[in-house]
């Protein structure tokens, strides 16, 4: 009886574990660089794209085997607190939001060994260090992992803009010298993600956040949970499209909208739920 009790309080935690999604990723599958463009299939990134700053420019090489490739770059020299790898991507309608990332630095051509991530939210935030975040490199893929690092409530269902950072934090190279204008270093398999937000306890009886038909058209209706306040409808940028405040227990957006994915957002007594919507 011990162990079976066990196993239903520990259900929950693999269901989680389960329930994260892909916000964005790069893996760099082709080998061309357009791989710098995340690979991902959350509609509200498909365009992000990994960036250099101080260092570069960004090539696609080798990576963790046969067939695999990863973003390089040189010109790390004197590059400590200012030489950085970047990307940039929106959380809207996701928390528990994580970061995973591999990265190597070259041998011959010994590149930087420290790094550290930060992070900010939207163009105009301040550069923060990511607790736990720091990253020491060696010529291989196995020593500069980041493994489902948590990132900071800031980031979490976040409209504006999150922005992430690999920053030197030395002009230490791999082999305890000096890092030269020829050192390399490389950066692989970044994945960003988050568990959908449906905002409503396991144990509460509220109807549940829902849009019919979906697909849909020009037109939709939204089924919403019970004494709903506001009702905010967000494209696949994150930016707000439509916003209202309900009457009854459901709604008809009439509004016509570009085809694509949709977040519809609805808060209800302080809790905030979500449903995806796609336009067709």
């Amino acid at each position: 009886m011990k162990k079976l009790l066990l196993v239903l309080m520990l259900l929950p935690v693999f269901q989680l574990a389960k329930a994260q999604d892909v916000i964005v990723k790069w893996t760099f599958p082709t080998g061309l660089l357009g791989d710098t463009v995340q690979n991902g299939t959350n509609a509200l990134n498909l365009t992000r794209a990994l960036g250099i700053e101080g260092a570069g420019p960004i090539t696609i090489t080798n990576g963790q085997a046969t067939g695999d490739y990863a973003a390089t770059a040189a010109a790390w020299d004197n590059g400590t607190d200012a030489k950085n790898w970047y990307i940039g991507f929106l959380t809207t309608g996701y928390d528990h939001v994580k970061i995973s990332s591999k990265q190597r630095a070259g041998g011959t051509n010994g590149g930087p060994r420290d790094f550290k991530l930060q992070y900010k939210v939207s163009n105009t935030g301040t550069w923060a260090d990511l607790p736990g975040g720091t990253v020491t490199l060696a010529n291989n893929w196995t020593t500069g992992v980041v493994a489902n690092l948590d990132l900071p409530a800031s980031c979490q269902d976040q409209p504006n803009m999150v922005y992430i950072r690999w920053i030197m934090t030395s002009n230490t190279d791999v082999n305890g010298g000096n890092v030269t204008a020829t050192g390399i270093s490389k950066l692989d398999e970044i994945f960003v993600t988050g568990m959908l937000l449906t905002g409503v306890a396991e144990n509460e009886t509220k109807p549940s956040l829902s849009t019919y038909p979906n697909p849909s058209g020009s037109a939709f209706t939204v089924t919403l949970p019970n004494e709903t306040s506001e009702v905010v409808i967000y494209n696949n940028s994150g930016q707000s499209v439509y916003t209202t405040i309900p009457l009854h227990d459901r709604i008809q957006v009439e509004k016509t909208f570009p085809s694509g994915l949709y977040i519809v957002k609805a808060t209800s007594n302080g809790h905030v739920s979500y449903v995806k919507h796609i336009v067709r």
